[in-house]
């Protein structure tokens, strides 16, 4: 600790998962706390939102291949929620015999100081004076970078927003998507408007995956994906609400247009098959609304999903409305048995 303690920069140390082993003094004073405040937390928790990113995407993934990063520009956050930039250097080491990393950061409105400072340390370390000149030219480089790092922090984001609200099989949005598209809508819509959520599940969809095969299964779901974003309006949104089930976000649909738009689904579902045996769906459907405020979705999905429950307890291949019995539903004969 003395030894980080002397040299002119703050230095922390971290695990090979970035785990915090040792802030040294000067680290300290630059984000705040003491020691044992850091001890054992990630060390990504001094960074804001988009340099957790960066790290993620870049920086993690660069010390794994070449045990080193250097010259990275960053944002650092101090206890009171200010931001710092910084050039960030990294090499990994050993820390009481076990692996770890070796983080310097270099704050960038000082730059001149800490130039000097670099040269001092360096020299006292005896690095070479090629590699001196070379950390120079790097420095030199960093703003120049900034731009091109920029983009590519704003890509990698963008890639990564599509995955987090995506469904890799059927490229339908995920629940997370729904849950965006419904807040967007409340935002936008008065308190008296309203709103419909259909949830649609397979009928014995365990059958087929062990008839068929997980294979024609999954065959089954894409098909059924793309039937379904056939039916909707351009305001509407259909995802994958998880395993043979799908949910439709009708925003500004009543009861009766959420109704019309099931009997399209039935509809379009006769045309989904396996080996001539067509598939069928039970639907459930649910109308609030915006006064509902945050627990719009959850009530919607609640509705929704008991009225799926009554829809298969009736036989299945059906729309029940979560506000009526399922008696006075529209009743489809009941071809998966």
């Amino acid at each position: 600790m003395d030894e980080l303690n002397r040299l002119p920069c703050p230095i922390l140390v971290t695990d090979a998962v970035g785990r915090v082993l040792l802030p040294n003094t000067d680290m300290l004073t630059l984000v705040g706390h003491d020691a044992a405040h850091w001890r054992q937390k990630s060390m990504e928790d001094l960074f804001p939102p988009a340099g957790r990113i960066f790290l993620q995407t870049h920086v993690w993934p660069m010390l794994l291949r070449e045990n080193s990063v250097r010259e990275i520009y960053l944002y650092i956050s101090n206890a009171q929620g200010e931001r710092t930039p910084v050039l960030v250097n990294c090499r990994a080491g050993e820390y009481e015999h076990q692996p770890c990393y070796y983080w310097v950061f270099f704050v960038a409105q000082e730059r001149s100081r800490f130039e000097a400072e670099l040269l001092k340390a360096r020299a006292e370390a005896q690095r070479s004076a090629d590699r001196l000149t070379q950390a120079n030219a790097e420095l030199e480089a960093v703003h120049s970078q900034l731009e091109q790092r920029a983009y590519n922090i704003e890509i990698a984001n963008r890639e990564l927003a599509v995955l987090s609200r995506s469904d890799p099989l059927t490229g339908l949005g995920n629940r997370r998507a729904l849950s965006t598209a419904i807040k967007r809508w409340q935002s936008r819509s008065d308190s008296d408007a309203l709103a419909s959520v259909l949830l649609i599940d397979v009928d014995h969809f365990k059958a087929v995956n062990d008839q068929h095969g997980h294979d024609e299964g999954d065959r089954v779901l894409v098909a059924l994906a793309r039937m379904l974003e056939a039916s909707l309006g351009p305001n509407d949104l259909a995802v994958r609400y998880g395993g043979e089930e799908f949910a439709l976000w009708l925003p500004s649909a009543d009861r009766t247009q959420a109704g019309i738009i099931a009997e399209r689904v039935h509809d379009g579902v006769q045309k989904v098959s396996i080996e001539g045996m067509p598939i069928t769906v039970s639907i459930g459907t649910a109308t609030l609304g915006n006064c509902a405020g945050s627990a719009l979705m959850q009530q919607l999905l609640e509705l929704s999903d008991i009225a799926v429950y009554q829809a298969k307890a009736a036989g299945r291949n059906r729309t029940v409305n979560s506000m009526q019995a399922p008696s006075v539903e529209r009743n489809y004969t009941d071809q998966a048995g």
